[in-house]
């Protein structure tokens, strides 16, 4: 498990690995949003202690407002939802009913399960999304399918294999998905494919606001 960080903003987002994190700090970046502060909790079974931990550690109490928590459905969005709704009530924190709609505790808390909406996957499943129907997406299905026919073997995970193929077609080469999304790779961030993570983003910098 890693080890949350020493509280630095009152907004504070934890991500699912890597990945997920030079995502979204590149997004954040894109959005201009200042005050947020990443944490990778690691895995999934990593997630219950990491936000014990988290909760209990120096300065939360007093600073944090708004947390973001964000995770991959795999096989089922609902199941990943209420795994983390169920890590939430045990480290005594306000637990959201639905994902991407806060809660109503202090600090509010806010779930992405990607890739959104109640689908299965993760968040390259939302990548591919941004390249489906051009020219390279055809040639990745090519590949695909000449591997299918070869019967050389099957990926486990076949977005992220079709994202890391993607990849294979740009100028830089890299097999992580956050660092292509710094790079540009994945097109324009605007683009409506990307609306469930600005939407998430923009939910978190607004429950940080304090009431009046």
């Amino acid at each position: 498990m890693n080890r949350p960080e020493k509280i630095k903003s009152k907004t504070q987002l934890l991500v699912e690995g890597n990945d997920q994190r030079n995502f979204f700090r590149a997004f954040i970046g894109h959005l201009a949003i200042e005050d947020i502060q990443i944490h990778n909790f690691g895995g999934v079974p990593d997630l219950k202690r990491f936000l014990r931990a988290f909760a209990n550690g120096p300065g939360f109490r007093e600073s944090v407002q708004s947390i973001g928590i964000v995770r991959d459905a795999e096989k089922s969005a609902a199941s990943a939802f209420e795994s983390v709704q169920s890590s939430l009530e045990q480290a005594g924190l306000s637990v959201p009913e639905h994902p991407e709609t806060p809660s109503a505790g202090k600090p509010s808390v806010n779930v992405l399960i990607l890739p959104g909406r109640g689908e299965s996957g993760m968040l390259e499943t939302l990548l591919c999304k941004t390249f489906a129907g051009t020219p390279e997406d055809d040639c990745v299905n090519s590949f695909f399918e000449c591997i299918a026919e070869a019967g050389v073997g099957e990926s486990r995970r076949p977005a992220k294999a079709r994202a890391w193929a993607y990849l294979t077609t740009k100028p830089d080469p890299h097999h992580s998905v956050g660092y292509a999304t710094a790079k540009g790779y994945w097109g324009d961030l605007d683009q409506p494919v990307f609306s469930i993570v600005r939407d998430f983003l923009t939910s978190l910098e607004q429950s940080d606001v304090p009431s009046k």
